[in-house]
């Protein structure tokens, strides 16, 4: 046959090939056609609800709604995961998920690991295939055989083509020298499939889809090689998970059944390695394991969500005056908490208190959810309409001590939530219990949902001799009760002599009057192999409130000699103080009655303590020169001392305290002389105006003037603190948050000036974002009246990309909001502007000096 011909052939095998096709779909399409008239036609010969076709087709209209959303989701991700580092900087400037080392300075690139990733990625699939075929399958079929379910058996493994992608790691250099802890954000959008058959009925997954921040513990470092004793893998909060269903399980993939099953899946992976629980690794025999595998918590949060307001209508009623259902939901890791639902309000008052254990500080947030409850047969959140939601930073819980702030609902119209947030730090003092009891108890004079007053960790060691006549050996794991609350080990298979090494934490309301209640079951039976009931008290008297190793007599057990091994650590809850005054030490005692001190009163003059340096000599009584007749003894010349809020960017010389002691006899003068002597002081007396506006303290210098004229320099203090245009000023912080958020907290305003009638004014803040003057770049604070120094304490957040921070001013007016109808404009008490490219993370809460009205054609 000639080359010609061989041609001729192959077009005509093409040609007709390409006919098959085009008749085949003309085929597929005329039976599918077909089909729809027919069930179109039998509904009617039956006279069939109109309902039953179309509930199929609503179903079918948002499932094909939901996988075209999906599929674009798939795509961006997948092709940033697959993208090099040029290709992410030119989508920087329109993608909103940036890698964490855009986001985060001190995140770092890591494009040398993701590259060795993808040279490996083709390995790892032989190893997963192996893995399920010869591991997870055989352990699967096994289980299924109690429900009566044979023949399952993995069909397809591939894992594709696109492994997983760290987006950026971080290193911590301020931790132990015996640790090392590493954070990890990767994110997995893979083309795999799995494919499973059981009984002849196919199902499986394709395009999973997970992300999230995961934390890589080394601890402890050893001598010996690896020089890892162990790891602890977990992720910090609940990762972002998604999948498509295949087969038979696809029609499961409907709105709330799909929910449902994404949420079961999240939560086993919780259970797994979110914080507090931990995927350990252990590398060398010869180290703690109760440090491993069950770490002391670093602390435990007590979050009391007291009430909302102006949350978003969603049951609209007659003449749109509709109102919400509204409940919170609180997560911290794996931790889950939900308040009641109050019905037909959009301002609701929960007084829903409960407690976390917050096992790391850095990186961690707790997340708050906002929801309109609308009842759903299937118990599903799809249902739900969502309100909005808030994150707090666990860090600036831990800082602070105690946070009482209103948050601001983010993804929502309107409404903000009333939090307080309250750090608890675990000591091993008996003593402290009293006062942890007191305090909750005031404190569920207000909530009824149960506080507790310390933290009880059980590690589960080993069991001896539970069952020694061997005629059936059992499969024992250990249930523990503590209140309410109950957790399990592990199951151990066939063996008296089970080791499980589990660690489990449990919240105590009063270990006084509490107990802990062991019981060790066989699995296979149900039957109860033993028990022991601990009490608590005993642990209060115990050195550091701990019991180590300790062996209880099982009772109830055959033989009667049954044991089981357990350490125990209680550690009572201490109301913590704040951590840092500002300036990178602890707030002194001393100092802090003076800052808060911010509008002084000759009263408050005379109250202040009176301390001096031992190093500044005084005079005895007898050498003391006595006044000349007539006048008052002059009062001891103060020097430089600890400036209050108003003047800390005053230059001050400071000077170390060696010691003090309390003066007796200082009558009205309460002064601080830190290092300087009062005859140095004398040589350079300040006049009047420099002591109120001068570099000295002026509440100090004021305690050294004569009684009769300290309202005359109070005022003139005032009128030196109301800012450069006298108009008063403002305190701010003013920060970019890791979510690509401004965050700006809104502390209070000092110094406004009365209304020329001598009323006092309504102020409030109001917010812009420039150049952005919508109504949603509007923000505003409550309005407080009849005062010149309102103090409001509430945090706004505006959404905002990393290259558009240099083009945004944040406006902020300090608006007199006062009458009864307010038909005439609102007058503007002072108004400031700050350049968002150049903020300072340093230096995020600041005092602002207010301006007058900036006009409108100027901006």
């Amino acid at each position: 046959m000639t080359e010609g011909e061989v041609h001729t052939a192959e077009v005509a095998d093409d040609v007709g090939k390409a006919y098959g096709e085009w008749f085949k779909g003309y085929i597929r399409l005329f039976g599918r056609r077909c089909l729809e008239w027919l069930l179109v036609y039998l509904f009617g010969y039956y006279n069939a609800s109109f309902g039953w076709l179309m509930a199929p087709l609503f179903f079918l209209v948002l499932r094909d709604k939901r996988a075209k959303e999906k599929k674009v989701k798939f795509d961006i991700v997948r092709s940033l995961a697959n993208a090099n580092e040029k290709d992410v900087l030119f989508e920087i400037q329109r993608f909103s998920n940036l890698p964490s080392w855009v986001t985060f300075p001190d995140m770092e690139r890591v494009e040398w690991l993701n590259k060795i990733i993808r040279q490996l990625w083709p390995y790892a699939g032989h190893y997963v295939k192996d893995l399920c075929k010869y591991t997870i399958e055989p352990s699967i079929r096994d289980a299924l055989k109690g429900y009566k379910i044979s023949g399952f058996q993995f069909e397809k493994i591939i894992l594709g083509d696109t492994p997983p992608r760290f987006s950026g790691v971080k290193v911590y250099d301020d931790t132990s020298r015996h640790e090392i802890i590493m954070d990890a954000d990767f994110a997995y959008a893979g083309d795999c499939k799995f494919e499973v058959r059981m009984a002849r009925i196919r199902a499986g997954i394709k395009d999973l889809q997970i992300s999230g921040r995961i934390r890589v513990v080394m601890k402890p470092l050893v001598r010996q090689v690896p020089l890892v004793g162990g790891l602890q893998v977990f992720f910090l909060n609940n990762p972002d998970v998604d999948f498509n269903l295949i087969g038979v399980a696809d029609v499961f993939d409907m709105p709330g059944i799909s929910d449902i099953l994404r949420s079961i899946v999240i939560e086993q992976i919780a259970n797994m390695m979110v914080l507090p629980n931990r995927f350990p690794i252990q590398l060398v025999d010869d180290i703690n394991v109760v440090e491993l595998k069950c770490p002391m918590p670093a602390g435990v949060i007590r979050l009391h969500v007291i009430e909302a307001k102006n949350l978003m209508k969603m049951d609209v009623g007659v003449m749109g005056m509709g109102k919400s259902d509204p409940y919170c939901i609180l997560y911290l890791g794996a931790q889950k908490f939900q308040t009641k639902t109050i019905n037909n309000t959009v301002n609701p008052k929960w007084d829903y208190c409960c407690e976390a254990s917050a096992n790391v500080i850095r990186r961690q947030r707790i997340l708050i959810e906002c929801w309109d409850y609308d009842y759903s047969p299937l118990k599903s959140y799809e249902n739900d309409d969502f309100l909005g939601r808030a994150n707090l930073d666990v860090y600036s819980i831990w800082k602070n001590g105690e946070m009482d702030m209103w948050v601001p609902l983010s993804d929502a119209k309107s409404g903000r939530l009333h939090i307080r947030a309250t750090w608890l730090d675990l000591a091993d003092a008996s003593n402290l219990l009293e006062v942890q009891l007191e305090e909750i108890r005031a404190l569920q004079n207000l909530t009824k949902n149960p506080l507790h007053s310390s933290v009880l960790l059980v590690w589960v060691d080993s069991a001896k001799k539970l069952n020694p006549s061997h005629k059936s050996i059992p499969d024992p794991f250990v249930r523990l009760h503590v209140g309410n609350s109950t957790m399990e080990t592990t199951p151990r298979l066939r063996t008296n002599d089970p080791v499980w090494e589990e660690g489990f934490t449990f919240l105590v309301r009063n270990p006084k009057t509490q107990e802990l209640k062991v019981e060790v079951i066989d699995q296979k039976t149900g039957q109860v192999q033993g028990k022991a009931e601990i009490d608590l008290n005993t642990l209060l008297r115990e050195k550091s409130l701990e019991i180590v190793g300790e062996e209880y007599i099982l009772s109830g057990a055959s033989g009667g000699l049954a044991s089981v091994k357990l350490t125990l650590t209680l550690r009572v809850f201490k109301t913590a103080q704040k951590r840092d005054d500002g300036d990178g030490g602890p707030k002194e005692k001393g100092e802090a009655e003076l800052v808060e001190l911010e509008n002084p009163t000759p009263a408050d003059i005379k109250a202040l303590p009176v301390t001096k340096s031992v190093d500044t000599p005084t005079p005895p009584p007898d050498q003391a020169a006595p006044p000349a007749a007539g006048q008052t003894p002059p009062a001891p010349i103060p020097t430089s001392v600890p400036l209050p809020a108003s003047d800390a960017d005053a230059p001050v010389v400071r000077e170390s305290i060696t010691e003090s002691e309390t003066l007796s006899g200082g009558g009205d003068n309460a002064v601080e002389e830190i290092g300087v002597t009062a005859a140095e002081h004398l040589k350079e007396s300040p006049s009047i105006d420099e002591m109120i506006c001068g570099t000295v303290s002026p509440i100090m210098q004021m305690a050294a003037l004569p009684t009769g004229t300290q309202e005359d320099h109070l005022r003139k203090r005032v009128i030196c603190n109301a800012g450069e245009h006298n108009l008063g000023r403002i305190q701010l912080t003013v920060k970019y948050g890791p979510r690509n958020n401004l965050v700006i907290v809104v502390h209070k305003v000092e110094y406004l000036q009365k209304e020329e009638d001598g009323e006092l004014p309504d102020p409030y803040v109001k917010l812009y974002l420039l150049p952005d003057r919508s109504k949603d770049s509007k923000r505003k604070t409550d309005v407080i009246k009849d005062d010149c120094s309102p103090v409001y304490d509430e945090r706004f957040e505006y959404s905002v990309a990393p290259n558009e921070l240099t083009q945004r001013t944040l406006d902020v007016c300090v608006i007199n909001k006062k009458g009864l109808l307010h038909f005439q404009r609102s007058s503007v008490m002072g108004q400031i502007r700050l350049d968002c490219g150049l903020l300072d993370p340093n230096k995020a809460t600041e005092w602002y000096d207010l301006r007058p009205e900036i006009e409108s054609d100027s901006e």
